[in-house]
């Protein structure tokens, strides 16, 4: 057990965890090329309506079943979780983007935390998702907590990636940051209850399958 869950919750969430997280864009880099993503003002349009939906239909829903089972020690239902989790994931960069930082994020758990749950977890899928393995990370944290610094960590990534893509500076992106922070807490905990019925979002798809084939890129994903 984690002595004091709060405090390791702060830690996984620092800036300085080294997640690998900083070196992928998860498609926006592609949709700043196209010119969708080109001011403050279409990031905040790009968190919102595409971000924002996805994390509330999808991710959290399912990141609460991976967090379910960590809690209670199930990991053949994580290992499954894990695999289901590469049929959502269309494009190819996606799903390698997801399991380098999950791999990297787990590698460091199993040197932190190196309980049987992880280490049974880590032996059958050192490549896991980053969902899953932020689930197994925060299983001491309770749920709420939980899930709202994984959306944290999904939202801010795309708001650190967008200070080197387009002309916006810090304090701008905090205050967007902020604001979509905001909406996320009018709905996480409805999101918490429901099924994972998938969201569809041809437009991150569409761009990380293009960002596979650009000539020249800044970000890995």
């Amino acid at each position: 057990m984690i002595t004091d869950p709060t405090l390791w919750l702060l830690q996984t969430n620092d800036s300085s965890y080294p997640s690998g997280a900083y070196a992928h864009s998860f498609g926006l880099e592609e949709l700043v090329e196209a010119g969708v993503v080109a001011k403050a003002a279409d990031l905040e349009r790009f968190l919102e309506a595409q971000v924002l939906p996805a994390l509330l239909a999808f991710d959290i829903p399912f990141f609460a079943r991976a967090h379910r089972a960590a809690a209670a020690g199930d990991v053949e239902t994580l290992l499954s979780l894990d695999v289901e989790l590469d049929a959502w994931r269309i494009a190819a960069e996606t799903r390698e983007a997801s399991r380098r930082i999950g791999s990297q994020r787990l590698e460091l758990l199993a040197t932190l935390d190196d309980r049987p749950l992880v280490t049974s977890f880590r032996a059958s899928a050192p490549r896991g998702h980053h969902l899953v393995v932020s689930a197994l990370e925060l299983a001491d944290v309770p749920i709420a907590q939980a899930a709202r610094a994984f959306a944290y960590q999904t939202i801010a990534s795309l708001t650190a990636a967008s200070m080197k893509l387009i002309r916006i500076g810090q304090t701008a992106c905090q205050r967007i940051l902020r604001r979509t922070l905001d909406l996320l807490g009018e709905g996480i905990e409805s999101s918490l209850a429901r099924p994972h019925d998938g969201w569809f979002n041809p437009l991150l798809e569409i761009a990380s399958l293009r960002h596979a084939r650009s000539h020249a890129r800044l970000f890995i994903s």
